[in-house]
C-alpha cells in the first residue's frame, strides 16, 4: 500500500464507520469549478443543487481544483488529484459518480471509474470545444437542452443513454417583487433613466461587447448594469472608446436570494449570448416577470417565444439590431407588459420541485442499470488504453525536451527542441 493509499484509507474509514447506519445512497460529484468560486458568485443553493430533494445520505465533492478538506453545503469537499481519485472512490464507496461538464471532469470520472459504480456526466454547453470523447463512455449523459443533446449525439453517444434535464428555478425565491421600498434598495444605487441588466460572466460567450456597442446607440438616460465575475478591463476600454463608460456599472456578484429584486427592478434584462447550454439566468429572470432581450438561438428559442415571452434578436452580434430591440422593450410599455406576462408562464415548467423529481428519477434509473454489455466495456477499455498511451507519449516528449535543453546548457550538441518562436 502506497502513502497516498494509506492516507485516503485513514481519511475515509472513520467516516464510513460513522455513516454505516445512515440511510440513503452516497453520491460523488465532480464540479467544473472550485466550490469557492461558486460561493463568491453568490450561489446560495448549492446543497439542494448537488443533492436534489435530499435523495442522498452523503454527498462528496472530489476535485483536483480543491485544497484540503472541508464541510459545506451539506457536502464533504475534498481536494483529490487524478492519481488518487480511483482510490478515494474505493474508500468512499459511492452509489453514483456525477461529473458536471463534458470536458476535464468527464475525463476524470470515466478514466477513474471503479467496477459497479455508474458514472453520470452532465453537459451544460453547446461549445464543441468543451465536449470530450469521454462523454461517450458515461452510463447516462444528462443534457441541459435539446441543443446540447444534439451535440452529444453528434459526438457518437448512444441516444438511448441521453436524458434532457433543464436547469431549475426556485419559485419561492424567484418571483416578481412589487414592494417599492424593496425595489428602491437597488434603484438608489444608479442614476435615473432606463436600466438594462446583464447577469453573467464577463466572457466572450456572454457578448458584453455588443451590448456596450448597443448602449452607445441608445439615448443618454440608458445605462447598463453588469453583474458577474471576470476581467472587465477590455470592456472598460471599449466603453471608454464609445463614450459610455459613465453609463456602465460593474457589480461582481449579487446574492442569489437578492437577484429577484434586480430582475424585478430593471427595465430590461439582456444577455445576448453567442452560445448557451441552457442559460439559467433567463429562467430566473422570467420567473420574476422581467422583460427579456436575448439572442434568437437554441436553447433560448426552445423555451422562450419571440414577442410572447421574450424579444429574440436574430442579429444579436450587431449593435444596431440589439439597440433597436432594447429601445422597443424599454419605451413600449404595452410590449413590455406582454413580455413580462409571457415570461412568467414560460418559467413555470422549470419549477425546482418538478426538475428535482426528474433528476432523482435519473439517479434511480442509473443505480438500477444492468452491467454494460461486453461491446461497451470493450469500447471503454480501448478508450482508456488510448488515453494512457497519449499521456505516456506526452510525458516522453516532455522528458526529451528537458533532457535536450539540459544537454545544450552543458555545451552539448543537437537540435533545439523548443518551438521556433521560443528559440
Amino acid at each position: 500500500m502506497g502513502c497516498s493509499d494509506f492516507y485516503f484509507e485513514c481519511r475515509f474509514e472513520e467516516r464510513n464507520m460513522r455513516a454505516r447506519d445512515k440511510r440513503g445512497p452516497r453520491l460523488v460529484v465532480i464540479p467544473t469549478d472550485p466550490i469557492a468560486v461558486l460561493e463568491r458568485a453568490g450561489l446560495d443553493w448549492l446543497e439542494r443543487y448537488y443533492n436534489p430533494a435530499g435523495m442522498f445520505g452523503e454527498v462528496f465533492a472530489l476535485s483536483p481544483l480543491e485544497l484540503g478538506e472541508r464541510e459545506a453545503h451539506g457536502m464533504t469537499i475534498v481536494g483529490v488529484g487524478e492519481r488518487d481519485f480511483k482510490h478515494a472512490l474505493r474508500q468512499i464507496r459511492p452509489d453514483v459518480v456525477r461529473a458536471y461538464g463534458g470536458f476535464w471532469s468527464a475525463d476524470l470520472a470515466c478514466r477513474g471509474r471503479i467496477r459497479g459504480v455508474p458514472v453520470v456526466v452532465s453537459v451544460h454547453d453547446t461549445n464543441p470545444t468543451l465536449l470530450h470523447e469521454s462523454v461517450r463512455h458515461a452510463d447516462i449523459v444528462i443534457c441541459m437542452s435539446g441543443a446540447v443533446q444534439k451535440l452529444v449525439w453528434e459526438l457518437g453517444t448512444d441516444p438511448g443513454r441521453t436524458r434532457v434535464l433543464p436547469n431549475r428555478v426556485d419559485g419561492t425565491v424567484f418571483r416578481p417583487i412589487r414592494e417599492a421600498t424593496v425595489l428602491d434598495s437597488v434603484a438608489r444605487r444608479f442614476p435615473p433613466g432606463k436600466h438594462i441588466l446583464h447577469v453573467g460572466r464577463r466572457s466572450h460567450q456572454k457578448n458584453l461587447d455588443t451590448l456596450i456597442g448597443a448602449l452607445a446607440l441608445l439615448p443618454a438616460d440608458y445605462s447598463c448594469i453588469f453583474v458577474g465575475l471576470g476581467d472587465r478591463s477590455a470592456y472598460l476600454e471599449l466603453a471608454e472608446t464609445l463614450g459610455v463608460a459613465e453609463r456602465c456599472f460593474w457589480v461582481d456578484s449579487v446574492k442569489n436570494s437578492e437577484l429577484p429584486i434586480w430582475y424585478s427592478w430593471c427595465d430590461c434584462m439582456c444577455v445576448p449570448s453567442r452560445w448557451e447550454g441552457f442559460g439559467i439566468v433567463f429562467i430566473e429572470a422570467a420567473a420574476c416577470g422581467a422583460a427579456i432581450v436575448t439572442s434568437a438561438i437554441a436553447p433560448m428559442n426552445e423555451y422562450l417565444r419571440h414577442g410572447v415571452s421574450a424579444c429574440l434578436v436574430k442579429e444579436a452580434e450587431t449593435p444596431k439590431a440589439l439597440a433597436a430591440a432594447l429601445h422597443r422593450v424599454c419605451e413600449n410599455a404595452d410590449y413590455r407588459r406582454t413580455l413580462s406576462a409571457g415570461a412568467l408562464a414560460a418559467a413555470r415548467p422549470f419549477d425546482r420541485k418538478a426538475v428535482d423529481a426528474a433528476e432523482v428519477a435519473i439517479y434511480r434509473e442509473v443505480m438500477d442499470l444492468k452491467p454494460a454489455p461486453l461491446s461497451r466495456r470493450a469500447a471503454r477499455s480501448l478508450w482508456r488504453a488510448k488515453e494512457r498511451t497519449a499521456a505516456l507519449v506526452k510525458a516522453m516528449q516532455g522528458r526529451r525536451v528537458v533532457a535536450s535543453l539540459r544537454a545544450r546548457l552543458r555545451g552539448g550538441v543537437g537540435p533545439d527542441p523548443r518551438p521556433a518562436q521560443f528559440r
